[in-house]
């Protein structure tokens, strides 16, 4: 009786390792992706949650995560990836390395896909394309010069790696014209609004070196994410901080853009890879996609 009980158990145990091996031959010649939770990103203007997730379903079929989650302010998303909502933080390079900077248990990783760079310039109103010609000419000049490289090391850089961004206070021109600047403090330190509500970092000083060489006045306003294209259509404010996404935007399928109607771009100030965000001990910290 106990050679037969005995005999019973190793074959079951054998029928189970072939079925094991079975399915894992299967799923490995299925070309399955594991999939181990959303990404996270800041919403976009002229397209919906459910709008890109349709127009990516196709890409995201070879994507270890399942879809896109949007999120109107960056300390949202943060609150979500501690919380576990997502797995993965969207975002460029910079602000990633500044949110792993300031907490101990996330770090920055290269994204799963879309090896992308994101493009930085400001949006104007369709209207004042002599203003954005003007600004151009300044970001123009400014990178040939040195200036905006000597921002990165000052505003960017330096605070990635502990400083504060010291308050920029802009030169004030008698009778000239003032510019409004939206602000929204979510893409540290670039777009950078302090503990007390003052904006900060890169993008103030950016703006305060155009208008100094512009000699025009300029003040800063402070809007949401998701309030920058109203706010710029309302009159609210005449300039936003923008990013363009590269190849990304212009994969088969995937033909949109999110630059509002009616509205005009800078020259680029910077351009910075697409980088996530995860936690230290998530399960896809150490996943990659050779690319």
């Amino acid at each position: 009786m106990k050679k037969t009980v005995t005999f019973i158990s190793a074959l079951m145990i054998v029928l189970f390792v072939c079925l094991s091996v079975c399915v894992a031959e299967d799923a490995a010649s299925s070309g399955a992706v594991q999939k181990y939770g959303d990404i996270g990103r800041l919403s976009k203007l002229n397209i919906t949650e459910d709008e890109l997730n349709e127009v990516l379903k196709d890409i995201m079929v070879d994507s270890i995560c399942n879809r896109y989650v949007f999120y109107d302010t960056m300390n949202d998303m943060i609150m979500a990836l501690n919380r576990g909502d997502i797995v993965a933080l969207e975002t460029d390079q910079n602000t990633v390395r500044y949110i792993a900077s300031r907490n101990d248990h996330i770090v920055d990783r290269p994204p799963y896909m879309n090896p992308n760079m994101l493009i930085f310039c400001m949006l104007l109103r369709g209207e004042d394309t002599e203003l954005r010609d003007q600004i151009s000419a300044c970001i123009t000049e400014m990178n040939k010069d040195g200036t905006v490289e000597a921002m990165k090391q000052t505003y960017i850089e330096d605070v990635i790696a502990g400083k504060e961004p010291e308050a920029i206070e802009p030169q004030i021109f008698q009778d000239a014209k003032t510019i409004r600047v939206a602000v929204t403090g979510d893409r540290p330190p670039m777009d950078y609004i302090s503990a007390s509500g003052e904006p900060l970092g890169f993008n103030t000083a950016l703006i305060a070196e155009v208008a100094k060489r512009l000699e025009m006045n300029i003040e800063m306003v402070s809007v949401t994410c998701a309030a920058r294209g109203v706010a710029l259509a309302s009159g609210v404010c005449d300039i936003v901080f923008w990013m363009e996404v590269g190849d990304f935007e212009n994969w088969e399928g995937a033909n949109f853009e999110d630059q509002p109607e009616n509205t005009v771009v800078t020259e680029p100030y910077m351009s910075v890879p697409l980088w996530w965000a995860v936690l230290k001990d998530s399960p896809v910290v150490n996943v990659y996609r050779d690319n």
